[in-house]
C-alpha cells in the first residue's frame, strides 16, 4: 500500500475517553504515518495521557492557549499533517483495528474522500450503515446519514483545497460531505461499520443542545441556510425542524421549541417530525 496517514484528533475536556480513542490507533492493523492531537485549550489535566503516548515517534501533540471550536482545531491538525491522507477521529469515539486498512483500500481504488458506518458504543447491536458504495446527493437531502468526523477521511491536498468551515457551530460534517459531492469528488461510502460512535456524551453535543434556549438553538441553523438551494425547500424545512426538535425530550420549555419549529419550518414540517419520531419509538417498543 503506497498511502500514508496523518490521523487528526481533535479534544476538548475528555482525557479519559481521548485515551480509549488512542488506543483503538495505535492498535490498527495498517499503523498511520502519525497521530496529530490537537487540544482545544482544555481546562482538565491531559498529562497522564500524553505521557502514556509520549514515547510514540509518530505522536504529535498540540496544545491551544485560546478554544475557537473543532473546526479551527481540524484545520491546525490538516496544516500540520504530513501523509497524504487525514483521517479524522473526534475524541470520545473508538475505531475498530481494520478501520484505516478499509479506508486505503477505498484509496486505492480512486477514492477523493470516504465516509463509512459505525456501531453505537455500548450498544453495539445498533448499527448505522448506508448500504451504497458511494455517498448520494438524495441521501444527504436527508441530513447526514452517513457518519460524522470519526469516520470520515480525505486526501491531504484536498483538506487544504476544502477547509473546515469555522462559522459553523454543528453540522461541518454534512456541510463538508455536500460541498465535496456538488464539486464532483469521489466521495466513497463504506458500508459496514468499522467504527464505534459514544451517543450522547455527557459532555456531547446531545448534552449541550438539551441545554440550550430555542433563541439560542437559531445558530445551528447555518449549515441549512448556507445549503438552503441544495436541500431545496421541502428538505430544508424538514432539516430546519430537526435541529429545532432534536433531543426535545430531554430540553425544557418543550413548547417553546415547537413554536419555534411551526414559526421557522412550517406546521406541516414540525408535526411531520414529531409524527414521524413517535412511529420510531412505537416500533422500537414493538
Amino acid at each position: 500500500m503506497s498511502h500514508t496517514v496523518s490521523v487528526v484528533i481533535t479534544t476538548f475536556n475528555r482525557p479519559k475517553d481521548l485515551e480509549e480513542a488512542l488506543d483503538g490507533v495505535f492498535a490498527q492493523i495498517v499503523k498511520p504515518l502519525e497521530v496529530i492531537v490537537v487540544n482545544d485549550a482544555s481546562s482538565l489535566p491531559y498529562e497522564d495521557v500524553i505521557a502514556k503516548f509520549a514515547d510514540k515517534e509518530n505522536f504529535v501533540y498540540q496544545y491551544l492557549n485560546e478554544s475557537s471550536g473543532a473546526n479551527k482545531a481540524r484545520n491546525i491538525g490538516v496544516d500540520t499533517a504530513q501523509g497524504d491522507i487525514i483521517a479524522f477521529l473526534d475524541d470520545d469515539d473508538v475505531w475498530m483495528p481494520d478501520y484505516l486498512l478499509e479506508h486505503i483500500n477505498a484509496y486505492e481504488n480512486g477514492a477523493d474522500a470516504v465516509v463509512s458506518g459505525y456501531q453505537n458504543l455500548g450498544k453495539e447491536d445498533e448499527v448505522f450503515v448506508q448500504p451504497g458504495a458511494k455517498v448520494e446527493a438524495q441521501v444527504l437531502r436527508t441530513g447526514n446519514q452517513y457518519c460524522g468526523m470519526s469516520g470520515f477521511s480525505i486526501k491531504r491536498e484536498l483538506a487544504l483545497k476544502e477547509r473546515f468551515d469555522e462559522t459553523l457551530p454543528n453540522g461541518q460534517d454534512w456541510d463538508m460531505y455536500v460541498r465535496l459531492l456538488e464539486q464532483g469528488y469521489n466521495l466513497v461510502n463504506i458500508p459496514r461499520a468499522i467504527f464505534l460512535y459514544r451517543f450522547m456524551n455527557m459532555d456531547g453535543i446531545g448534552a449541550k443542545v438539551a441545554k440550550m434556549s430555542p433563541d439560542q438553538a437559531v445558530v445551528r441553523l447555518r449549515s441549512a441556510d448556507k445549503h438552503r438551494t441544495f436541500l431545496g425547500e421541502d428538505n430544508y424545512r424538514k432539516r430546519v425542524a430537526a435541529q429545532l426538535l432534536v433531543y426535545l425530550p430531554l430540553k425544557q420549555q418543550k413548547l417553546k421549541w415547537i413554536m419555534m419549529s411551526v414559526r421557522m419550518a412550517g406546521i406541516k414540517w414540525t408535526f411531520s417530525h414529531l409524527a414521524n419520531v413517535t412511529a420510531k419509538k412505537l416500533r422500537s417498543r414493538a
